[in-house]
């Protein structure tokens, strides 16, 4: 019988499921439950050895030995800093070896509890990756659990072969044992280059898959070629945002809240993908998340050129360690001749009614949709964060024209001062500019330059403070709401007049402000800060 410690019987039934065959098991009290469980499932070659130092060591030798990842399992204190010399030695000689660490509960560390140290990072840039498990008490804390010990696995072998760190707090009780066999969990794999091999497993793969879809994020150039585009959308419905640049084509829908609630309205289940590919970096629409974490895709693909573990409807089956643009192009070459039978969704002709469709549009919504149908050829768009980049999801934007926006971590900073580097760097190109009052007035000091371009055109919508937190169910209390939703009544006109800026008022004026040979302001007001 096994331990009832989740973390215990995920981690032991990954490292079977990664294909570790070798474990050396160090004696203590904190970490027999792991030693246990491994002896017990009969499933590894344990081999005991009670002094830490020579256990990494002899863990160095079975692994050079069998050319495999070999785990190696002490207890907690400084049980792990006795396997510092061999870790050393694993990471300078890149031999892959897994070390777990067992762990007091994280309260009692520095406590005068016995054998308690920060064991999370105790061996420094020694190891390739150190990862904390949690000691799961709910659905995301395990599926948080599952993909640490992916990650750490996948790593002793990521590029180059080295050693991982696992360390696995454990509460008391430890030795209850009442589970009979190891879990069932999500592994995941790393593909690593688009070799002949690899594009033969994909296409083993897509021949189980009937209903797929591609969704294309954040990205600053296009991923893919419009005759790729085409072969790929007889397959896949294919998704994307403004900021993936992806030209316009019949065979790419735009993510949009109206397109999420008619899927949830009419046929949520019947939708359900069975594979999802994502490429490109972030994605902003939290219905289609929040859909995909709920009716999963027996296989998610993600595609990155670092190869890192992006798992972000929580069903991450394989990354692949490639560029977007060259994934595309191989996956298409693929389904054009090959007998791959990836067929789109039925929900494609439901995606298509609902394409570009939107209710009762805000004042703001319709000053964007404006501003993106006069953009001139050529030009950049920058969306600032938040309910900017969501209001142009609703509206289709020129090919010709580059989007950019900070979603990297989307903070309140720096939109404006992004936009004016960049189109310094592109004196050849118009750069307009949405942003909300409290993004320009956090940021105005982009404008504090000497050299301030001609070419920067700013949208700014004023509505007196965050939109977006105004949509939240914040507390009635007209306090509250002033703080959480930063009310304000501040006008740009002299923020403008400073730093030389033409400024322009009201969405009548939006023609002038986009023809302006010269850098101009257009701030439109709305309910709540009107003058």
């Amino acid at each position: 019988m096994l331990s009832d410690k989740k973390n215990i019987l995920q981690l032991v039934s990954l490292m079977h499921a990664h294909g570790i065959s070798d474990v050396v098991l160090c004696p203590g009290s904190r970490n027999a439950p792991i030693c246990h469980t491994i002896s017990q499932t009969g499933l590894f070659n344990c081999h005991a050895l009670t002094d830490e130092r020579s256990a990494g060591f002899f863990a160095i030798g079975l692994a050079l030995a069998t050319q495999r990842t070999v785990a190696v399992c002490v207890t907690s204190g400084s049980a792990l800093l006795n396997l510092h010399p061999a870790v050393s030695e694993a990471y300078y000689q890149q031999v892959p070896l897994l070390v777990i660490s067992a762990d007091r509960p994280a309260a009692w560390i520095g406590q005068m509890d016995g054998q308690t140290l920060p064991q999370p990072e105790a061996l420094g840039k020694m190891v390739k990756m150190c990862v904390n498990l949690p000691e799961p008490q709910t659905d995301e804390q395990t599926w948080h659990s599952n993909r640490l010990i992916n990650e750490a696995i996948l790593e002793c072998h990521h590029r180059t072969n080295g050693p991982v760190h696992i360390n696995v707090p454990i509460s008391e009780p430890l030795y209850n044992f009442p589970t009979a066999e190891l879990p069932q969990e999500r592994v995941i794999h790393r593909m690593e280059g688009l070799g002949t091999a690899q594009i033969k497993e994909i296409g083993a793969l897509l021949n189980k898959s009937k209903k797929g879809v591609i969704i294309m994020g954040q990205s600053a150039q296009s991923m893919v070629t419009s005759d790729d585009l085409k072969t790929l959308g007889n397959h896949f419905i294919i998704l994307h945002e403004h900021l993936a640049n992806v030209a316009c084509h019949d065979h790419v829908l735009r993510i949009t809240d109206a397109l999420m609630d008619k899927v949830l309205a009419e046929k949520a289940e019947e939708c359900r993908p069975d594979l999802v590919i994502t490429i490109g970096g972030h994605i902003i629409n939290k219905k289609l998340k929040q859909y995909l974490r709920k009716h999963q895709p027996s296989q998610h693909w993600h595609v990155c050129p670092d190869g890192h573990v992006a798992d972000l409807f929580g069903c991450l089956t394989m990354v692949v360690e490639a560029k977007a643009d060259a994934f595309m192009k191989a996956l298409a070459g693929l389904l054009a001749s090959s007998d791959a039978k990836a067929q789109a969704s039925p929900a494609t002709t439901l995606c298509q009614d609902a394409h570009g469709t939107f209710t009762a549009p805000s004042h703001e919504q319709e000053c964007v949709g404006k501003l993106l149908s006069l953009l001139p050829a050529n030009a950049v768009l920058h969306l600032a964060n938040s309910s900017s980049v969501r209001y142009a999801q609703h509206y289709p934007i020129a090919p010709s024209v580059t989007v950019c926006c900070n979603r990297g971590i989307n903070g309140i900073e720096g939109s404006l001062s992004s936009a004016v580097g960049y189109a310094t760097a592109t004196p050849s190109r118009p750069n307009f500019v949405i942003i909300g009052d409290l993004s320009f007035f956090y940021d105005q000091n982009a404008l504090w330059n000497m050299h301030l371009p001609k070419n920067l055109h700013i949208l700014l919508l004023n509505n007196g403070g965050g939109k977006i937190f105004q949509t939240l169910p914040v507390p009635e209390d007209e306090k509250s709401r002033s703080i959480i939703c930063a009310h304000h009544s501040t006008h740009a006109r002299s923020v403008a007049e400073q730093y030389g800026l033409r400024y322009l008022e009201g969405m009548e004026n939006i023609s002038a402000f986009v023809r302006s040979d010269e850098s101009a302001l257009l701030e439109c007001l709305f309910p709540g800060n009107e003058k």
